[in-house]
Formats: structure tokens, sequence, C-alpha cells
């Protein structure tokens, strides 16, 4: 790179550079994370594919967990396992709808969320910039070039190079995210 700063990124990732997707939720959240999954398909350094069977990464609501996002003031969760090897084994994302709502996040501002969820679920970290959809506390920006940059690099690493190949690689560990609800 010739800045010499790292891409920010975790240290996993999916095989290659595209992944299924399942939407279990409700028409205004489908509309919500469909255009999530479009404005990241159009910058055309990761394909999500919509799929209406088990997928790699699941979109569900938050019910069984809101009462954990509203105490914490969460507004978006991402659920990444991956093994030993940093191959990525699944991912469930949500959005904490109470939360989303007491905090008076219109449409564009939950599908910029919806748009930061989608990054870690590609293997993106948190981003210091206040500039990046990637930043913890996002709800005014969208996807930048930034955010593309740092997919393109992390998928621009073979396979071969870039997984730890290991035969003790069956162990999963959970790494949660949590986006916080602030204003500007």
């Amino acid at each position: 790179m010739p800045s010499g700063r790292l891409p920010v990124v975790n240290p996993w990732r999916f095989e290659t550079s595209q992944a299924t997707v399942q939407l279990k939720v409700g028409p205004y959240y489908t509309k919500v994370w469909t255009r999530a999954i479009d404005a990241w398909n159009a910058k055309k350094v990761f394909r999500f594919k919509v799929v209406a069977s088990s997928a790699q990464i699941t979109i569900v609501p938050a019910q069984s967990n809101e009462a954990t996002l509203i105490k914490q003031n969460l507004v978006g969760v991402a659920e990444v396992r991956h093994d030993s090897t940093r191959r990525i084994v699944s991912v469930q994302l949500h959005l904490g709808n109470s939360q989303l709502n007491k905090n008076g996040y219109t449409t564009s501002q939950r599908v910029n969320v919806a748009e930061h969820e989608l990054g870690h679920a590609m293997g993106l970290a948190h981003n210091p910039s206040k500039h990046s959809v990637m930043y913890k506390s996002t709800r005014y920006v969208s996807i930048q070039p930034v955010d593309v940059k740092n997919v393109k690099e992390l998928y621009s690493i073979p396979a071969k190079q870039y997984f730890i190949d290991s035969p003790a690689a069956a162990a999963n560990t959970i790494s949660k995210d949590r986006v916080t609800a602030s204003s500007r």
C-alpha cells in the first residue's frame, strides 16, 4: 500500500469475495437490507447474492435479544463465526428496531447501519475515521471510497496465502460487533 497504512480489517474473511444472504425479516427491513446489499454490490468489490434458503449470511429480526439492545443502546449487531484458519463460517446480522425508532433513525440512516453491518460480514473492522461507513457509531455516512479500498485490499490476497491451513481448524469462535446509537 502506498500510504504504508494497513486496511481496517478483521483477521477473518470469506474464501472468495462473494457470499449468499438469506433475509428473514419483514417487508420494511427487507427493503432496508436490500438497499444496503445493492449499495455494496454496486461497488463491485464483493458480491452478495440473496437466496431463499440457508445461506452464509443470515439477516434476522432482533426480537430475541431486543431487551439487551435497548439496555446497551445498540442499534445493530454482527455475529461473525470463523474457524481457526481465519475463514468465515457463518454470519448473523440484525438491526434493533426499538433503538432505531427511539433514536429517530430515518430509512436512509438504517440503510447506512445495514451497510456497516454488511461491512463486518465481509471482514471489515471499525474505522477510526468518521468519514467511513465503518465508523463505530455510523448513522450519517454511507459506503465511502476508503471502505471500498479496504474490501478490495482484504480480498486481493490469494486464499492460499491468506488462510492458515491446519488440520485442527474445526473450532468456531464468535465475534460480536455493535453499532451504538449516537448523534452527530
